[in-house]
C-alpha cells in the first residue's frame, strides 16, 4: 500500500485536496471515486506503514445512530459526497462523544477505508448488518438508498421498544407493589399475631399454619432463598451463553402464552423488514437471508431461517424453504412465493411489513390490556388470601364463644 496525495473536484467542480491510502493508481482513482470526488492528480508520498488498529471504545445511543443515518442519507441524496458528509456532520453535531465517532470515521475514510470498513471498527454502535448494507449500497451505488432504509428500520425498532416500555409500566408497577405488600404481611404483620394464638390456644386452620410457616422460614431463611435465587439465575445466564442453551431458551419463550406470540410477530417483522431492505439495497438472496437472520432476535427462528438458508443455496425456493420449516405462517409463505413468481420479492415483503407494522402494536396493546386486571386479581387473591388465613382463627373463636 502506497499513501498519495490526491487532488480531485467534487460534483460542483470545487477542488478538493487529501491524503489516501491505496495499492495503485486504479485502486486510488477508485477510492477517490466512492468518496464522491473525480481524480485529477496524485503523487505518492511515502510507503504506508501497517497499520494496527484497536476497536474504539466510544459508542453511540440509538437514537444518536437513528440521527446520524438519517442526516447522512438527506445529505448524499442531496448531491454532498460522502466526505463532505461526514464533515458536515462532524462540524454540525454538539455531542463531543458523536463528534469524536465521527471524526474518526472521517479520517479513516479520508484515508482510504471504505464507510463500511469504519463502522466496523464501531461493533457496539454500528451492527453488522448495518455495515453490510452500507457495503451494498456503496458497491451498487445506491447509499442514499439504503441509508434512508436503515434509518426507517431503526426508527421501526426505537418506536417499537418506546410502545412496550410504555405498556409495561403499569403491570410493573402493579407486580412490584404486590411484592411489597406480601413482604410487608409475611414479615411484620403475620409474626404479630403469632404469640396471641397461643395464648388462645386454639387449634389453627391448614391455610393459617401453612402462612406462618411460610413466614417462619422466609423469616429465618430468606439468606437461603436470596442465595437459591442467585445460583438460578447464574446457571440460567450460564445456559444462555451456550448456543444451544440460547437455542432452547428462546424456543421457551415462543411457547409461553400471549407474551411468546408477541415474540414471534416481532421476529418475523424484524426477518420482514430486515430481507426487504438487504434485496432492495442490490444484496442477493443468500446473503440477504443471513443478514436477516441476525436482527430476528431470537436463536430459534434464526436457526430455522439459517436452514432454510441452506436450501436455497443449493437451488430451493424460498417460500418452499421456510415452509418446510412449519414456523413460518401462511401469510408470509404465501406473499414470498407470490414475489418469487413475479420478480418482485421487497415489494411483497413489504406488504407482510404493512400487515405487522399494525399488528405487533396491536399484540402489545392487547397483551398488556391481559395483563392489568390480571395483575390485579392475583394481588387481590394473594393478599386477601393471606389476610383471610391471619383472621380465620378469630372468626373460629369468635363462633365458639357465640355458640
Amino acid at each position: 500500500m502506497q499513501n498519495y496525495d490526491y487532488t480531485g473536484r467534487d460534483n460542483s467542480g470545487k477542488l478538493v485536496k487529501g491524503t489516501i491510502s491505496a495499492s495503485d493508481e486504479i485502486d486510488l482513482a477508485n477510492r477517490v471515486s466512492r468518496l464522491g470526488y473525480f481524480l485529477v492528480q496524485a503523487t505518492i508520498r511515502t510507503a504506508a506503514a501497517p497499520s494496527k488498529v484497536a476497536t474504539p471504545a466510544a459508542r453511540l445511543s440509538r437514537r444518536e445512530v437513528l440521527n446520524f443515518t438519517i442526516q447522512l442519507a438527506t445529505l448524499i441524496e442531496a448531491g454532498v459526497p460522502l466526505l463532505s458528509a461526514l464533515r458536515e456532520l462532524a462540524q454540525d453535531i454538539k455531542n463531543k462523544n458523536s463528534q469524536r465517532i465521527i471524526n474518526d470515521l472521517v479520517s479513516r475514510v479520508e484515508s482510504g477505508s471504505s464507510l463500511k470498513e469504519a463502522l466496523l471498527l464501531y461493533p457496539n454502535t454500528f451492527p453488522k448488518i448495518y455495515s453490510s448494507i452500507v457495503e451494498a449500497g456503496e458497491s451498487t451505488g445506491k447509499l442514499a438508498l439504503v441509508l434512508d432504509d436503515l434509518a426507517k428500520l431503526l426508527e421501526w425498532q426505537l418506536d417499537l421498544k418506546a410502545r412496550i416500555k410504555e405498556a409495561s409500566v403499569y403491570p410493573i408497577i402493579l407486580f412490584c407493589a404486590m411484592i411489597g405488600v406480601v413482604t410487608i404481611l409475611v414479615v411484620k404483620v403475620i409474626p404479630m399475631f403469632k404469640p396471641m394464638f397461643s395464648e388462645l390456644g386454639v387449634k389453627l386452620p391448614l391455610p393459617t399454619r401453612i402462612i406462618m410457616t411460610a413466614s417462619d422460614i422466609f423469616r429465618g431463611y430468606w439468606w437461603l432463598l436470596l442465595l437459591f435465587t442467585i445460583i438460578l439465575a447464574g446457571l440460567w445466564k450460564l445456559l444462555s451463553l451456550t448456543s444451544r442453551g440460547r437455542y432452547l431458551i428462546d424456543k421457551f419463550k415462543l411457547k409461553i402464552p400471549i407474551a411468546g406470540d408477541l415474540l414471534y410477530k416481532v421476529g418475523l417483522s424484524s426477518f420482514c423488514h430486515t430481507f426487504a431492505m438487504a434485496l432492495r439495497s442490490g444484496v442477493n438472496v443468500i446473503t440477504s437471508l443471513g443478514i436477516a437472520s441476525e436482527v430476528v432476535g431470537n436463536e430459534y427462528l434464526e436457526t430455522v431461517i439459517i436452514k432454510a438458508r441452506g436450501l436455497v443455496n443449493v437451488g430451493e425456493k424460498i417460500a418452499v424453504a421456510l415452509e418446510n420449516s412449519a414456523d413460518f405462517p401462511p401469510l408470509v409463505i404465501r406473499m414470498i412465493s407470490v414475489g418469487e413468481q413475479t420478480g418482485s420479492l421487497s415489494e411483497t415483503l413489504d406488504k407482510v411489513n404493512q400487515f405487522y407494522d399494525k399488528e405487533v402494536p396491536a399484540t402489545i396493546k392487547r397483551m398488556f390490556a391481559i395483563f392489568e386486571p390480571v395483575m390485579i386479581v392475583l394481588m387481590g387473591v394473594v393478599v386477601g388470601g393471606i389476610a383471610l388465613s391471619v383472621f380465620l382463627p378469630l372468626i373460629q373463636l369468635i363462633g365458639a364463644i357465640g355458640g
